[in-house]
């Protein structure tokens, strides 16, 4: 009974070290024989051994009974000791090198055997179905799981010393992970090594990390006085393009008709800039024309994009509500008028041709913004947009030898961008998508279930970084998949006639992950030298240790932009002709001095007193009377 009770679960992990004991006897016996036959002949610096090998080995033999059963073989010992003291020395060297030789080839089973049969496992046989691979493991299956496709299509490191061909970056890569997961940890020395290598890169940077690591990336941030300006004006090529510019600055509507009337008036204004202006306009040019009144705008469409007339056809109250619609759903173009409307021609980028490879500058980054949340998702989305339009057109050949990188920290910051087109086109082209979130609930809220779904199944690596039983987890256990294994069951009976044993064996079905584990096996380490990212690829699961970056701060990750430090101020207690004409050339009543200048300085200007603000208030009620 005690027997059965101390019985070890086939689930439970154990070390087999009676298998190995055993599997090491039998292998390092025979090894060992075979290789002192094999030495004992004329060798070089040795020459012939000294007798047989058979008539060693029985003196041997009978010595080592002797040594078992005194009575036996008393001769034996001394007869051998007496022979080895009648040899000469170098005689006597060339009997211990080959036997020393057998030795080592004896242990050597036990030794190439020590790291795979004493690594605990359990009694479970695997049928089929993923397996879960840790550590080293993990990272000796990647290296030779795809050993044949790095030595065709070699690229990018996945983690440290696994190597990863094109063929599987090309398939794109998905990171999902709480806070403080890793998933930046996984990012950096991918983005590190692309920059290094000068290849085609467009990063969304919604923190600024990447920003200040990445010095020689040019920067795209309307709030940043270092940013690239995008030439919309070499981009809006043709009417559908338009058409998806448009779409992306106004968002949707609970009622669709404001929407789609400012989509059409927007794009009927796009057409009269192309037309009248050829590539010679940009963001001011734009943002004037929003603000026109209903004759011009009629005039402009009647003109240059008929479909819209209607829109604007009469000066009713709906045609009033379209116009305020208009001005509301592209108060981004006014931002962006603010900030790149006099950027002079050499800071241009156009996006039509940096996707085809023919812009000097490769490597891009897309500033996110939290104070700007509204404009951060107008111009991404609308960049991204044409990206993924010309990616999945006619226009773009096929290229394998083509990289185009396509990184977004923090997806979900970007709003809602058409990334389903670049995983699902985007191969053959030779993009490469590695976007991150921190919950499917947050894509699933800009994306809709269905997209995000097709994300899963359309990446050929899933990165799981450290996160929470929930609804995540529970999807990402049930993406991983469950394995089948056999367990051998072992039944005891009691009986008058004495106790009887039964084998059986049973086949399970059981998820390779519960949501619980992701929380208590992923993570930062507990030396805090960096964390356990799960990598799922090729099948299986792999645990992998990615050690925390050394940052090295390459520049400033912002420099305001001077639009985004407000209008300048006016001191009321100066107000007059001479503070207006200040002020209209640009600085304030105070002699002017431009908001630049003031706020640099760390001289705060006095408030005014209560009475001069009262007569200030007075002034304008009289004014106004």
């Amino acid at each position: 009974m005690e027997e059965r009770n101390t019985a070890r679960s086939p689930s439970t992990k154990s070390v087999d070290w009676r298998g190995w004991l055993a599997s090491s006897a039998i292998f390092g016996v025979a090894t060992g024989i075979a290789t002192i036959a094999a030495v004992w002949r004329p060798l070089p610096l040795m020459g012939a051994p000294i007798g047989t090998l058979s008539d060693h080995a029985a003196v041997l033999a009978e010595s080592a009974v002797h040594l078992i059963v005194p009575s036996l073989f008393r001769s034996a010992w001394p007869t051998y000791a007496g022979f080895w003291e009648h040899l000469d020395s170098a005689d006597r060297a060339a009997i211990v090198a080959r036997a020393s030789t057998a030795v080592l080839a004896a242990a050597a089973p036990a030794v190439l055997s020590a790291r795979s049969r004493l690594t605990p496992r359990d009694g479970l046989i695997r049928l089929r179905g993923p397996q879960r691979l840790e550590g080293e493991d993990a990272s000796r299956a990647l290296r030779k799981r795809f050993a044949k496709q790095v030595r065709r299509r070699p690229d990018h490191d996945l983690g440290p010393g696994i190597p990863f061909p094109g063929d599987m970056w090309t398939r794109h890569v998905l990171i999902v992970g709480g806070v403080g997961s890793g998933k930046t940890t996984f990012i950096k020395p991918l983005l590190r090594s692309v920059s290094a290598a000068k290849e085609q890169m467009l990063v969304f940077d919604p923190k600024g990390e990447f920003t200040a690591e990445l010095g020689g990336a040019d920067i795209l941030a309307p709030w940043d006085a270092r940013s690239l300006v995008w030439d919309i004006a070499a981009d809006m090529k043709n009417t559908q393009l338009m058409r998806r510019f448009a779409a992306a600055i106004v968002a949707d509507s609970a009622d669709p008709m404001w929407a789609n009337a400012a989509r059409q008036l927007l794009c009927g204004l796009l057409l009269f800039l192309r037309k009248t202006k050829g590539v010679k306009w940009g963001w001011r040019e734009l943002a004037d024309l929003v603000g026109l009144p209903q004759p011009d705008l009629l005039a402009i469409m009647r003109a240059h994009h008929p479909e819209a007339v209607r829109v604007v056809e009469r000066a009713s109250v709906t045609t009033q509500g379209v116009l305020i619609n208009l001005s509301a759903f592209c108060s981004p173009i006014l931002d962006l008028a603010d900030a790149w409307g006099d950027a002079p021609r050499e800071r241009r980028i156009g996006f039509r041709r940096w996707i085809q490879g023919r812009s000097s500058r490769r490597q891009i980054i897309l500033q996110g913004h939290g104070a700007y949340e509204d404009l951060t998702q107008k111009y991404v989305a609308a960049i991204i947009g044409l990206i993924s339009a010309i990616v999945s057109s006619v226009e773009m050949a096929d290229d394998p030898d083509r990289k185009i990188w396509i990184v977004a920290d923090e997806l979900p910051e970007m709003g809602k961008v058409p990334i389903r087109q670049l995983f699902s086109v985007g191969r053959s082209r030779g993009v490469r998508c590695i976007v991150a979130c921190q919950d499917f609930a947050q894509l699933e809220q800009i994306h809709g279930e269905q997209t995000v779904r097709a994300l899963k199944s359309m990446c050929g690596t899933l990165i799981v970084g450290q996160m929470a039983p929930g609804d995540t987890a529970e999807k990402i256990c049930k993406t991983i998949g469950s394995r089948e294994h056999e367990r051998m069951n072992v039944s005891t009976s009691t009986s008058a006639s004495g106790e009887s044993r039964g084998l059986s064996f049973s086949r399970e079905t059981v998820p390779l992950y519960s949501p619980n584990e992701l929380a208590s096996r992923l993570g930062p380490t507990t030396n805090g030298k960096g964390v356990t990212l799960l990598v799922f690829t090729g099948g299986d699961a792999h645990e992998l240790f990615y050690p925390f970056a050394v940052s090295k701060k390459a520049r400033e990750a912002h420099v305001p932009a001077r639009w985004t430090l407000g209008p300048p101020m006016v001191d009321p207690t100066r107000a007059g002709p001479q503070g207006d004409a200040a002020v209209a050339r640009g600085g304030d009543a105070l002699g002017g001095a431009n908001i630049e200048a003031e706020a640099s300085s760390d001289v705060e200007m006095p408030p005014p007193s209560d009475t001069s603000y009262m007569q200030e208030l007075e002034r304008l009620a009289a004014e106004t009377r």
